[in-house]
């Protein structure tokens, strides 16, 4: 049950964070659907830095492809889809630990949330290094008239 409690929260974080961005209305449903995916992929993997690295480029992919298929940018399906896996809680947990001056636990928790962090961004190069030579064929109406067969 706890999973997929986890689970909604976040389809939910996806497309409340669109909304706060002021996300279009219609791209919510993607964008909730990716970072469900993205999330199941973490969990799956075991919360590791592969975890975060495989999500990512799973969430990275999803969005070009919606963004082609949909025809908007990127970024609209990017920001709000990869929001269930930054690891905010490491950032937290790593400022309490040097708080405590607990050196060696802030130091040991925040090696693994920059790892993940670091591997999600890696991801996310690798997905746009990807689609970024892609092109969809146009529509014949769309093309100028010299260039109509």
């Amino acid at each position: 049950m706890n999973i997929l409690i986890q689970c909604v929260a976040s389809m939910f974080a996806s497309a409340f964070f669109g909304e706060l961005l002021r996300q279009p209305r219609r791209t919510l449903p993607y964008t909730s659907l990716i970072g469900l995916n993205g999330y199941i992929i973490y969990l799956l993997m075991g919360k590791t830095a592969m975890a975060f690295f495989v999500a990512g480029l799973a969430v990275g992919l999803l969005c070009e492809l919606t963004a082609r298929i949909q025809r908007m940018a990127t970024t609209i399906f990017l920001v709000s889809a990869i929001i269930p896996l930054v690891p905010g809680l490491g950032v937290y947990r790593t400022m309490m630990y040097l708080a405590a001056q607990d050196f060696g636990m802030a130091i040991s928790t925040g090696v693994e949330t920059v790892t993940g962090i670091g591997a999600i961004a890696l991801a996310l190069t690798i997905a746009t290094t990807i689609f970024s030579n892609i092109r969809l064929p146009m529509h014949p109406d769309a093309l100028p008239p010299e260039r109509r067969t």
